[in-house]
Protein backbone atom coordinates (compact mmCIF):
# COMPACT_ATOMS: atom_id res chain seq x y z
CA UNK A 1 0.00 0.00 0.00
CA UNK A 2 1.32 3.64 -0.92
CA UNK A 3 2.36 5.73 2.23
CA UNK A 4 0.75 8.87 3.02
CA UNK A 5 0.18 11.86 5.13
CA UNK A 6 -2.96 12.59 7.32
CA UNK A 7 -3.47 16.01 8.97
CA UNK A 8 -5.73 15.75 11.67
CA UNK A 9 -7.11 19.59 12.65
CA UNK A 10 -7.96 20.35 16.18
CA UNK A 11 -9.16 24.44 16.03
CA UNK A 12 -5.30 25.94 15.53
CA UNK A 13 -3.52 22.57 15.90
CA UNK A 14 -2.13 20.61 13.27
CA UNK A 15 -1.78 16.92 14.37
CA UNK A 16 0.75 15.16 11.85
CA UNK A 17 0.22 11.46 11.48
CA UNK A 18 2.11 9.73 8.89
CA UNK A 19 0.88 6.07 8.32
CA UNK A 20 3.81 4.14 6.39
CA UNK A 21 1.91 0.97 5.54
CA UNK A 22 -1.09 -1.04 7.14
CA UNK A 23 -0.02 -2.49 9.83
CA UNK A 24 1.95 0.76 11.58
CA UNK A 25 1.75 4.28 13.14
CA UNK A 26 4.50 5.72 13.66
CA UNK A 27 4.98 8.26 16.37
CA UNK A 28 3.82 11.57 16.49
CA UNK A 29 6.45 14.19 16.16
CA UNK A 30 7.83 15.72 19.15
CA UNK A 31 6.86 19.56 18.15
CA UNK A 32 3.21 18.96 17.43
CA UNK A 33 2.83 17.55 21.25
CA UNK A 34 4.45 21.33 22.37
CA UNK A 35 1.97 22.62 20.12
CA UNK A 36 -0.97 20.91 22.11
CA UNK A 37 0.39 21.31 25.35
CA UNK A 38 0.09 25.17 24.70
CA UNK A 39 -3.34 25.08 23.50
CA UNK A 40 -4.94 23.28 26.32
CA UNK A 41 -3.20 25.14 28.57
CA UNK A 42 -6.25 27.68 28.70
CA UNK A 43 -9.97 27.46 28.87
CA UNK A 44 -10.29 28.86 25.13
CA UNK A 45 -8.27 26.42 23.75
CA UNK A 46 -10.57 23.63 25.07
CA UNK A 47 -13.33 25.49 23.22
CA UNK A 48 -11.76 26.84 20.71
CA UNK A 49 -10.56 22.74 19.96
CA UNK A 50 -14.51 21.94 20.08
CA UNK A 51 -15.57 24.27 17.75
CA UNK A 52 -12.48 23.23 14.98
CA UNK A 53 -14.55 19.33 15.75
CA UNK A 54 -17.89 21.45 14.44
CA UNK A 55 -16.03 23.28 11.67
CA UNK A 56 -14.11 19.84 10.21
CA UNK A 57 -17.85 17.89 10.49
CA UNK A 58 -19.32 20.60 8.16
CA UNK A 59 -16.61 19.41 5.11
CA UNK A 60 -17.77 19.17 2.18
CA UNK A 61 -16.48 15.34 2.59
CA UNK A 62 -18.54 14.91 5.69
CA UNK A 63 -22.19 16.59 6.02
CA UNK A 64 -21.20 19.16 4.37
CA UNK A 65 -22.48 17.41 1.20
CA UNK A 66 -21.61 13.57 1.25
CA UNK A 67 -23.24 12.39 4.48
CA UNK A 68 -26.20 14.60 3.83
CA UNK A 69 -27.80 15.27 0.56
CA UNK A 70 -25.08 13.72 -1.99
CA UNK A 71 -23.22 10.58 -1.62
CA UNK A 72 -25.87 9.35 1.17
CA UNK A 73 -28.56 10.20 -0.51
CA UNK A 74 -27.64 8.98 -4.13
CA UNK A 75 -27.38 5.49 -1.70
CA UNK A 76 -30.76 5.81 -0.68
CA UNK A 77 -32.56 6.43 -4.02
CA UNK A 78 -33.27 10.03 -3.82
CA UNK A 79 -32.01 11.20 -7.05
CA UNK A 80 -32.22 9.03 -10.82
CA UNK A 81 -31.66 9.64 -13.92
CA UNK A 82 -28.54 10.82 -13.99
CA UNK A 83 -26.32 11.78 -16.98
CA UNK A 84 -23.06 8.96 -16.88
CA UNK A 85 -20.95 12.06 -15.91
CA UNK A 86 -22.66 12.71 -13.08
CA UNK A 87 -20.63 12.35 -10.13
CA UNK A 88 -22.91 10.49 -8.75
CA UNK A 89 -23.52 8.56 -11.72
CA UNK A 90 -21.73 5.50 -9.69
CA UNK A 91 -23.16 5.86 -6.31
CA UNK A 92 -26.63 5.46 -8.04
CA UNK A 93 -25.53 2.16 -9.42
CA UNK A 94 -23.61 1.24 -6.47
CA UNK A 95 -20.68 0.72 -8.77
CA UNK A 96 -18.10 0.86 -4.93
CA UNK A 97 -15.10 -0.05 -8.00
CA UNK A 98 -15.39 2.81 -9.92
CA UNK A 99 -12.81 5.87 -9.35
CA UNK A 100 -15.29 8.59 -8.19
CA UNK A 101 -16.80 6.23 -5.71
CA UNK A 102 -13.79 5.27 -4.59
CA UNK A 103 -12.36 8.78 -3.66
CA UNK A 104 -15.84 9.68 -2.11
CA UNK A 105 -15.87 7.35 -0.26
CA UNK A 106 -12.15 7.21 0.88
CA UNK A 107 -12.38 11.16 1.75
CA UNK A 108 -15.25 10.41 3.97
CA UNK A 109 -13.61 7.42 6.11
CA UNK A 110 -10.09 9.68 6.28
CA UNK A 111 -12.25 12.51 7.52
CA UNK A 112 -14.01 10.86 9.41
CA UNK A 113 -11.60 9.73 11.58
CA UNK A 114 -9.99 12.68 11.57
CA UNK A 115 -12.23 14.44 12.99
CA UNK A 116 -12.55 11.32 15.88
CA UNK A 117 -9.05 11.97 16.37
CA UNK A 118 -9.52 15.70 17.41
CA UNK A 119 -12.02 14.72 19.62
CA UNK A 120 -9.79 12.27 21.20
CA UNK A 121 -6.95 14.74 22.02
CA UNK A 122 -9.68 16.62 23.34
CA UNK A 123 -10.88 14.07 25.84
CA UNK A 124 -7.57 13.16 26.69
CA UNK A 125 -6.88 16.73 27.35
CA UNK A 126 -10.28 16.91 29.25
CA UNK A 127 -9.23 14.32 31.34
CA UNK A 128 -5.80 15.35 32.39
CA UNK A 129 -6.41 18.81 33.20
CA UNK A 130 -10.35 17.95 34.86
CA UNK A 131 -12.40 20.68 35.92
CA UNK A 132 -10.32 23.14 37.92
CA UNK A 133 -9.14 24.81 34.79
CA UNK A 134 -12.92 25.79 33.26
CA UNK A 135 -15.43 28.42 34.75
CA UNK A 136 -18.98 27.67 35.30
CA UNK A 137 -20.22 24.25 34.15
CA UNK A 138 -17.92 24.29 30.80
CA UNK A 139 -16.11 21.45 31.87
CA UNK A 140 -19.08 19.50 31.72
CA UNK A 141 -20.62 20.78 28.47
CA UNK A 142 -17.31 20.70 26.76
CA UNK A 143 -16.95 17.06 27.79
CA UNK A 144 -20.45 15.97 27.50
CA UNK A 145 -20.17 17.38 23.65
CA UNK A 146 -17.10 15.43 23.11
CA UNK A 147 -18.21 12.32 23.97
CA UNK A 148 -21.42 12.73 22.28
CA UNK A 149 -19.67 13.43 19.03
CA UNK A 150 -17.50 10.90 19.11
CA UNK A 151 -20.64 8.35 19.25
CA UNK A 152 -22.21 10.03 16.43
CA UNK A 153 -19.38 9.83 14.03
CA UNK A 154 -18.41 6.19 15.21
CA UNK A 155 -22.58 5.49 14.57
CA UNK A 156 -22.67 7.43 10.48
CA UNK A 157 -19.06 5.22 9.75
CA UNK A 158 -20.53 1.39 11.18
CA UNK A 159 -23.69 2.18 9.35
CA UNK A 160 -21.76 2.74 5.85
CA UNK A 161 -18.84 0.26 6.45
CA UNK A 162 -20.38 -2.34 8.68
CA UNK A 163 -23.30 -5.30 8.32
CA UNK A 164 -26.85 -4.09 9.57
CA UNK A 165 -27.78 -6.25 13.19
CA UNK A 166 -30.56 -7.47 10.72
CA UNK A 167 -27.92 -8.95 8.23
CA UNK A 168 -24.69 -10.11 9.86
CA UNK A 169 -23.85 -7.61 12.26
CA UNK A 170 -23.84 -9.75 15.19
CA UNK A 171 -20.54 -11.08 14.29
CA UNK A 172 -18.71 -9.61 10.85
CA UNK A 173 -15.87 -7.18 11.42
CA UNK A 174 -16.80 -3.89 10.40
CA UNK A 175 -14.51 -1.05 11.46
CA UNK A 176 -12.32 -0.14 14.98
CA UNK A 177 -13.66 2.15 17.75
CA UNK A 178 -11.12 4.71 18.32
CA UNK A 179 -10.99 6.05 21.52
CA UNK A 180 -7.68 7.40 21.78
CA UNK A 181 -5.18 8.90 20.30
CA UNK A 182 -2.15 6.45 19.57
CA UNK A 183 0.45 5.23 17.63
CA UNK A 184 -1.19 1.13 18.34
CA UNK A 185 -3.77 0.35 15.33
CA UNK A 186 -6.94 -1.00 16.96
CA UNK A 187 -8.79 -3.73 15.82
CA UNK A 188 -11.64 -3.90 13.82
CA UNK A 189 -15.11 -5.14 15.50
CA UNK A 190 -18.53 -6.41 14.65
CA UNK A 191 -20.97 -3.94 14.52
CA UNK A 192 -22.64 -5.07 17.57
CA UNK A 193 -19.02 -4.90 19.78
CA UNK A 194 -19.18 -1.07 17.70
CA UNK A 195 -22.97 0.10 18.63
CA UNK A 196 -22.09 -1.22 22.51
CA UNK A 197 -19.26 1.21 22.21
CA UNK A 198 -21.56 4.19 21.11
CA UNK A 199 -23.79 3.84 23.76
CA UNK A 200 -21.47 3.68 26.62
CA UNK A 201 -20.43 7.25 24.76
CA UNK A 202 -23.37 7.95 24.90
CA UNK A 203 -23.75 7.22 28.37
CA UNK A 204 -21.58 9.51 29.50
CA UNK A 205 -22.82 12.41 27.22
CA UNK A 206 -26.24 12.01 29.00
CA UNK A 207 -24.87 11.85 32.28
CA UNK A 208 -22.42 15.39 31.80
CA UNK A 209 -24.98 16.98 29.54
CA UNK A 210 -27.88 15.98 31.87
CA UNK A 211 -27.52 17.89 34.96
CA UNK A 212 -25.06 21.62 33.17
CA UNK A 213 -26.61 22.11 29.41
CA UNK A 214 -28.44 25.27 29.87
CA UNK A 215 -31.24 23.94 26.98
CA UNK A 216 -32.52 21.91 30.00
CA UNK A 217 -35.02 24.07 30.92
CA UNK A 218 -34.09 23.04 34.48
CA UNK A 219 -30.60 24.10 33.84
CA UNK A 220 -31.33 27.49 32.51
CA UNK A 221 -29.49 29.87 34.83
CA UNK A 222 -26.12 27.88 33.58
CA UNK A 223 -26.58 30.10 29.52
CA UNK A 224 -23.30 31.85 29.76
CA UNK A 225 -22.36 33.78 26.26
CA UNK A 226 -20.15 30.42 25.41
CA UNK A 227 -23.36 28.30 25.92
CA UNK A 228 -25.68 29.97 23.40
CA UNK A 229 -27.17 28.20 20.16
CA UNK A 230 -27.52 25.21 21.64
CA UNK A 231 -28.99 23.77 18.80
CA UNK A 232 -26.38 24.26 16.98
CA UNK A 233 -23.91 21.89 19.39
CA UNK A 234 -24.36 18.38 20.64
CA UNK A 235 -26.75 18.88 23.10
CA UNK A 236 -28.59 16.42 25.92
CA UNK A 237 -31.73 16.46 23.74
CA UNK A 238 -28.95 15.47 20.68
CA UNK A 239 -27.97 12.61 22.57
CA UNK A 240 -30.88 11.28 23.68
CA UNK A 241 -32.06 11.78 20.01
CA UNK A 242 -28.83 10.04 19.05
CA UNK A 243 -29.19 7.25 21.76
CA UNK A 244 -33.07 6.21 20.04
CA UNK A 245 -31.06 6.48 16.61
CA UNK A 246 -28.75 3.60 18.35
CA UNK A 247 -30.99 1.71 20.54
CA UNK A 248 -33.48 1.27 17.17
CA UNK A 249 -30.35 0.66 14.92
CA UNK A 250 -29.61 -2.30 17.57
CA UNK A 251 -33.06 -3.98 17.84
CA UNK A 252 -34.23 -2.00 21.62
CA UNK A 253 -37.39 -1.04 20.41
CA UNK A 254 -38.23 -0.13 24.40
CA UNK A 255 -35.25 1.96 24.82
CA UNK A 256 -35.33 3.46 21.50
CA UNK A 257 -38.94 4.50 22.81
CA UNK A 258 -37.78 5.64 26.00
CA UNK A 259 -35.24 7.79 24.34
CA UNK A 260 -37.87 8.99 21.80
CA UNK A 261 -39.93 10.26 24.39
CA UNK A 262 -37.37 11.78 26.35
CA UNK A 263 -37.21 13.99 23.71
CA UNK A 264 -40.53 14.80 22.51
CA UNK A 265 -42.23 15.00 26.01
CA UNK A 266 -39.69 17.77 26.47
CA UNK A 267 -41.55 19.90 24.48
CA UNK A 268 -38.23 21.98 24.04
CA UNK A 269 -38.83 22.10 20.27
CA UNK A 270 -41.63 23.78 18.55
CA UNK A 271 -43.15 22.43 15.44
CA UNK A 272 -42.77 24.95 12.56
CA UNK A 273 -45.35 27.53 12.10
CA UNK A 274 -47.15 26.83 8.76
CA UNK A 275 -46.82 30.70 7.93
CA UNK A 276 -43.18 30.01 7.36
CA UNK A 277 -43.45 26.84 5.23
CA UNK A 278 -46.50 27.95 2.83
CA UNK A 279 -45.66 31.27 1.62
CA UNK A 280 -45.01 32.20 -2.21
CA UNK A 281 -42.11 34.64 -0.71
CA UNK A 282 -38.55 32.57 -1.77
CA UNK A 283 -36.75 34.50 0.75
CA UNK A 284 -39.49 34.30 3.61
CA UNK A 285 -39.37 30.27 3.64
CA UNK A 286 -38.11 28.28 6.31
CA UNK A 287 -37.31 25.31 4.58
CA UNK A 288 -35.42 23.26 6.96
CA UNK A 289 -37.82 23.79 9.54
CA UNK A 290 -35.27 25.60 12.06
CA UNK A 291 -37.55 25.38 15.27
CA UNK A 292 -37.61 21.39 15.02
CA UNK A 293 -33.66 20.99 14.39
CA UNK A 294 -32.16 19.11 17.96
CA UNK A 295 -29.32 19.37 16.17
CA UNK A 296 -28.16 21.06 12.92
CA UNK A 297 -24.59 22.36 11.94
CA UNK A 298 -23.98 26.15 10.46
CA UNK A 299 -22.30 25.79 7.16
CA UNK A 300 -20.79 30.00 6.52
CA UNK A 301 -22.01 30.24 3.07
CA UNK A 302 -23.92 27.05 2.10
CA UNK A 303 -25.45 28.05 -0.80
CA UNK A 304 -22.31 27.79 -2.03
CA UNK A 305 -22.10 24.52 -1.61
CA UNK A 306 -25.70 23.69 -2.36
CA UNK A 307 -26.47 25.59 -5.53
CA UNK A 308 -24.78 23.71 -8.00
CA UNK A 309 -26.78 20.41 -7.22
CA UNK A 310 -30.12 22.75 -7.61
CA UNK A 311 -29.43 24.71 -10.23
CA UNK A 312 -31.76 24.03 -13.15
CA UNK A 313 -29.19 26.08 -15.67
CA UNK A 314 -26.38 23.10 -14.53
CA UNK A 315 -28.77 20.46 -15.77
CA UNK A 316 -25.65 18.15 -15.76
CA UNK A 317 -25.04 18.56 -12.31
CA UNK A 318 -28.83 18.77 -11.09
CA UNK A 319 -29.56 16.12 -8.20
CA UNK A 320 -33.31 15.66 -9.64
CA UNK A 321 -36.09 12.89 -9.69
CA UNK A 322 -38.44 11.54 -11.52
CA UNK A 323 -41.65 13.58 -11.30
CA UNK A 324 -43.48 10.12 -11.62
CA UNK A 325 -41.57 8.53 -8.50
CA UNK A 326 -42.43 12.19 -6.29
CA UNK A 327 -46.25 11.77 -7.22
CA UNK A 328 -46.06 8.12 -6.39
CA UNK A 329 -44.37 9.28 -2.54
CA UNK A 330 -47.00 12.01 -1.73
CA UNK A 331 -50.21 10.64 -1.50
CA UNK A 332 -51.58 14.28 -0.80
CA UNK A 333 -50.35 16.58 -2.87
CA UNK A 334 -51.14 19.39 -0.66
CA UNK A 335 -48.60 18.03 1.75
CA UNK A 336 -46.13 21.03 2.21
CA UNK A 337 -42.77 18.97 1.19
CA UNK A 338 -44.46 18.72 -1.78
CA UNK A 339 -45.85 22.12 -2.63
CA UNK A 340 -42.84 24.45 -1.03
CA UNK A 341 -39.57 21.85 -1.27
CA UNK A 342 -39.77 20.18 -4.34
CA UNK A 343 -39.62 22.10 -7.98
CA UNK A 344 -40.54 21.08 -10.88
CA UNK A 345 -38.26 21.34 -14.05
CA UNK A 346 -39.43 21.57 -17.43
CA UNK A 347 -35.81 21.87 -18.92
CA UNK A 348 -34.82 18.12 -17.63
CA UNK A 349 -38.66 17.11 -17.73
CA UNK A 350 -38.23 16.08 -13.44
CA UNK A 351 -38.69 17.00 -10.10
CA UNK A 352 -35.75 18.06 -7.62
CA UNK A 353 -35.70 18.89 -4.25
CA UNK A 354 -35.57 22.97 -3.07
CA UNK A 355 -34.53 21.79 0.91
CA UNK A 356 -31.19 23.15 0.55
CA UNK A 357 -31.76 26.56 -1.85
CA UNK A 358 -30.76 29.23 -0.67
CA UNK A 359 -32.19 32.31 -2.29
CA UNK A 360 -30.20 35.64 -1.79
CA UNK A 361 -33.15 37.17 0.02
CA UNK A 362 -32.92 34.32 2.20
CA UNK A 363 -33.54 35.27 6.30
CA UNK A 364 -30.32 34.64 8.37
CA UNK A 365 -32.31 32.69 11.12
CA UNK A 366 -33.65 30.17 7.96
CA UNK A 367 -29.88 29.99 5.80
CA UNK A 368 -26.80 27.98 6.48
CA UNK A 369 -27.93 25.10 8.45
CA UNK A 370 -27.49 21.43 7.74
CA UNK A 371 -29.91 19.18 9.86
CA UNK A 372 -28.13 16.37 11.70
CA UNK A 373 -30.84 15.60 13.78
CA UNK A 374 -34.87 16.82 13.88
CA UNK A 375 -37.79 16.50 16.01
CA UNK A 376 -40.15 14.42 13.61
CA UNK A 377 -37.92 11.60 13.35
CA UNK A 378 -38.24 10.79 17.11
CA UNK A 379 -42.06 10.15 16.23
CA UNK A 380 -40.95 7.97 13.26
CA UNK A 381 -38.89 5.96 15.98
CA UNK A 382 -41.86 6.04 18.37
CA UNK A 383 -44.16 4.97 15.84
CA UNK A 384 -41.97 1.88 14.94
CA UNK A 385 -41.55 1.03 18.13
CA UNK A 386 -45.18 1.06 18.90
CA UNK A 387 -46.70 -0.27 15.50
CA UNK A 388 -46.84 -3.92 16.01
CA UNK A 389 -48.08 -3.78 19.75
CA UNK A 390 -50.11 -0.42 19.77
CA UNK A 391 -51.10 0.50 15.69
CA UNK A 392 -53.35 3.34 17.31
CA UNK A 393 -50.89 5.53 19.09
CA UNK A 394 -48.12 4.59 16.44
CA UNK A 395 -50.71 6.08 14.24
CA UNK A 396 -50.86 8.77 16.65
CA UNK A 397 -47.59 9.60 16.39
CA UNK A 398 -47.43 9.55 12.17
CA UNK A 399 -50.50 11.94 12.39
CA UNK A 400 -49.39 14.33 14.70
CA UNK A 401 -46.28 14.84 12.37
CA UNK A 402 -48.71 14.75 8.96
CA UNK A 403 -50.91 17.24 10.58
CA UNK A 404 -48.31 19.86 11.03
CA UNK A 405 -47.02 19.23 7.00
CA UNK A 406 -51.03 19.66 5.61
CA UNK A 407 -50.73 15.73 4.90
CA UNK A 408 -54.19 14.36 6.31
CA UNK A 409 -54.15 12.08 9.02
CA UNK A 410 -53.81 8.63 8.47
CA UNK A 411 -56.84 6.37 9.28
CA UNK A 412 -57.62 4.81 12.63
CA UNK A 413 -58.08 1.37 10.90
CA UNK A 414 -54.52 0.55 9.13
CA UNK A 415 -53.04 -2.44 9.29
CA UNK A 416 -49.84 -2.94 11.38
CA UNK A 417 -48.18 -3.95 7.72
CA UNK A 418 -49.54 -0.50 6.65
CA UNK A 419 -48.48 1.67 9.30
CA UNK A 420 -44.86 -0.01 9.01
CA UNK A 421 -45.41 1.14 5.20
CA UNK A 422 -46.75 4.66 6.36
CA UNK A 423 -43.33 5.07 8.42
CA UNK A 424 -41.03 4.08 5.46
CA UNK A 425 -42.85 6.98 3.47
CA UNK A 426 -42.37 9.60 6.34
CA UNK A 427 -38.56 8.94 6.44
CA UNK A 428 -38.77 9.33 2.66
CA UNK A 429 -40.86 12.89 2.31
CA UNK A 430 -39.35 14.13 5.72
CA UNK A 431 -35.90 13.22 5.55
CA UNK A 432 -34.63 14.43 1.95
CA UNK A 433 -31.60 15.60 1.81
CA UNK A 434 -30.49 14.45 5.29
CA UNK A 435 -28.51 11.07 4.59
CA UNK A 436 -31.10 8.98 6.80
CA UNK A 437 -32.91 6.58 3.96
CA UNK A 438 -30.48 4.74 3.02
CA UNK A 439 -29.77 3.70 6.78
CA UNK A 440 -33.69 2.91 7.08
CA UNK A 441 -33.21 0.33 4.15
CA UNK A 442 -30.61 -0.49 5.63
CA UNK A 443 -31.20 -1.18 8.98
CA UNK A 444 -34.74 -2.98 7.90
CA UNK A 445 -32.19 -4.92 5.67
CA UNK A 446 -34.52 -4.36 2.66
CA UNK A 447 -34.39 -6.37 -0.33
CA UNK A 448 -35.51 -3.24 -2.56
CA UNK A 449 -34.60 0.19 -2.05
CA UNK A 450 -37.78 2.17 -3.71
CA UNK A 451 -37.10 3.62 -6.67
CA UNK A 452 -33.58 1.53 -6.89
CA UNK A 453 -33.97 -1.20 -9.53
CA UNK A 454 -31.21 -3.39 -8.33
CA UNK A 455 -31.76 -5.99 -5.79
CA UNK A 456 -29.89 -5.05 -2.21
CA UNK A 457 -26.96 -7.39 -0.49
CA UNK A 458 -24.62 -7.17 1.77
CA UNK A 459 -22.40 -6.18 -1.00
CA UNK A 460 -24.63 -3.26 -1.73
CA UNK A 461 -25.56 -2.25 1.56
CA UNK A 462 -21.79 -2.37 2.95
CA UNK A 463 -19.64 -0.14 1.30
CA UNK A 464 -16.18 -1.35 1.28
CA UNK A 465 -13.19 -0.51 3.34
CA UNK A 466 -10.90 2.16 1.16
CA UNK A 467 -7.24 0.82 0.49
CA UNK A 468 -6.02 3.49 1.04
CA UNK A 469 -7.99 3.67 4.77
CA UNK A 470 -7.24 0.37 5.87
CA UNK A 471 -4.42 0.94 7.88
CA UNK A 472 -6.44 2.21 10.79
CA UNK A 473 -7.42 -0.97 12.11
CA UNK A 474 -6.04 -4.11 11.81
Amino acid sequence: MKAYTTYLHIGIIALAVCLSSCEKWLDVAPQTQIEADRVFEKESGFQDALTGVYVKMTDQKLYGRELTFGMLDGLGGQFNGLATANEYYSTINYDYNQETFITKSGDVFESGYNTIANINMLISNLDSKGPSLFSGVNYHTIRGEAYGLRAFLHFDLVRLYGSAIAANGETALAIPYMDAVSVTPKERLSTRAILNRVIADLEIAAEELRMYDPIVPANAANATTYLRDRYLKFNYYAVKALQARVYLYAGDKERALAAAKAVIESNVFEWTPSSEIATTVEGNRNRVFTQELIFSLYINGMSTITSPFYDEGVSGALLKRSDFDYSNLFDNKDDYRFVYLTKYSDAVWARYSTKFVQPPSSQAAFSNRMPMIRKSELYYIAAECLFETNPQEAINYLNTVRTHRNAGELSSSLSSADVEGEIKNEYRKELIGEGQIFYYYKRMNAEQIDGVYITMTENTYVLPLPDREISYGQ
